[in-house]
């Protein structure tokens, strides 16, 4: 799998696992961006790492209520592609990358370095 420089927003889910998380992506040709939601880092910053966010991760049984709606608002507003996951498990959110990867008709493409005319 190649993410091909994509930026992967993952919201909630373990502190712990998030390195692990990061490793995955970026040998996998991509960046990891990590939002608590809301336990630590304030909802006003998630709104802002949507801007560089490809395609936005999150596990139903690890991040609030209101950060899942927040989520699920800032993806329709920002036309990102998002995927709950059932669980935070590493192995889920192999499979979830794994899924969206799959599909790439959800993810936005990548821009070319051809010159525009």
């Amino acid at each position: 799998m190649d993410l091909a420089h994509r930026n992967v927003l993952f919201v909630g889910g373990l502190k712990q696992q998030v390195p692990h998380m990061r490793r995955y992506v970026e040998e996998h040709n991509g960046s990891l961006s990590h939002h608590d939601g809301g336990m630590e880092d304030n909802m006003s910053r998630l709104a802002k790492l949507f801007g560089r966010a490809d395609m936005v991760l999150f596990p139903v049984d690890c991040v609030s209520h209101a950060a899942q709606n927040e989520v699920k608002k800032l993806c329709r507003r920002w036309a990102k592609p998002y995927l709950p996951m059932p669980s935070a498990s590493i192995s889920v959110f192999k499979q979830a990358l794994a899924d969206m990867h799959q599909f790439p008709v959800l993810l936005p493409r990548v821009p070319s370095s051809a010159p525009t005319r």
